[in-house]
């Protein structure tokens, strides 16, 4: 659907919708997939209104997109003026690695990540020997249960990779059958840099329920522990993530 070219809209129903579709995503921190879609749909048939502008001298007669890095806007600040009619708006997003990592949260979720030997005994993952192998215990409680399509995700340390795919998960698998509210996803993915899963949920499930996956420690180092996050895929305002730590990888003997 096309908002311009479709509709036929006069400019000013135009600005009136943008308006009413700016203030209602102000209302929410968060919007699903399928209303980002729509966004960047009616953004692409804005941009194909008039537009008229000038930067840094240099005269622009279409939307207008650019990324720059901090240093070059340190050096030469960045002039973007509207020469048209209409009124524009402008917007700024900033991405980046946090100096200060993030710490855990808990908003309809929350998620607890412990690390256990393959027989189920309490593991000590920070000080982890060479060709170590572990199973990584995800523990989800969800405190008012709601309908729901669950993504668990958690990325590895970078001394770390996933052992065997086909250890993961429900309590009745023969090499963890010790977890306890293991819980069977829909759809399970063994990356290099994480482990994620996909989980149904309906009101009447218990509130905890748990997932797991093996790995092996096997480069010598120091690393972060990124986190594990937990998130209803459309209602991303509700989620849960762990706090951030550190490990270290030791040669083997």
């Amino acid at each position: 659907m096309s908002l311009a070219g479709e509709g036929n809209a006069p400019k000013a129903t135009l600005t009136q919708a943008v308006l009413r579709v700016e203030a209602a995503r102000g209302l929410s921190p968060y919007t699903s997939t399928q209303e980002n879609a729509w966004l960047v749909l009616a953004a692409r048939a804005l941009a194909k209104e008039t537009i008229s502008l000038d930067l840094d001298g240099a005269p622009i007669k279409a939307a207008l997109f650019r990324s720059y890095r901090a240093a070059e806007l340190d050096t030469k600040p960045i002039k973007i003026t509207n020469t048209g009619e209409a009124p524009l708006q402008a917007v700024v997003s900033v991405s980046g690695s946090p100096l200060t990592p993030e710490p855990s949260a808990s908003n309809g979720f929350a998620i607890e990540r412990n690390y256990f030997t393959l027989d189920g005994k309490p593991a000590n993952v920070a000080q982890a020997r060479q060709n170590d192998r572990f199973a990584v215990v995800l523990k989800i409680t969800e405190p008012k249960v709601e309908f729901g399509h669950i993504m668990v995700s958690d990325y590895l340390p970078a001394g770390f990779e996933i052992d065997n795919p086909h250890l993961v998960s429900s309590g009745d698998t023969g090499t963890l059958d010790w977890i306890e509210d293991g819980a069977e996803p829909q759809n399970a993915e063994f990356r290099d840099d994480h482990f994620s899963a996909a989980i149904d949920r309906k009101p009447d499930d218990k509130s905890v329920f748990t997932v797991a996956y093996v790995v092996r420690a096997v480069s010598p180092g120091k690393y972060v522990l990124p986190q594990a996050y937990v998130e209803d895929m459309y209602n991303p305002s509700r989620y849960g993530r762990s706090g951030t730590g550190a490990i270290e990888v030791r040669a083997a003997k």
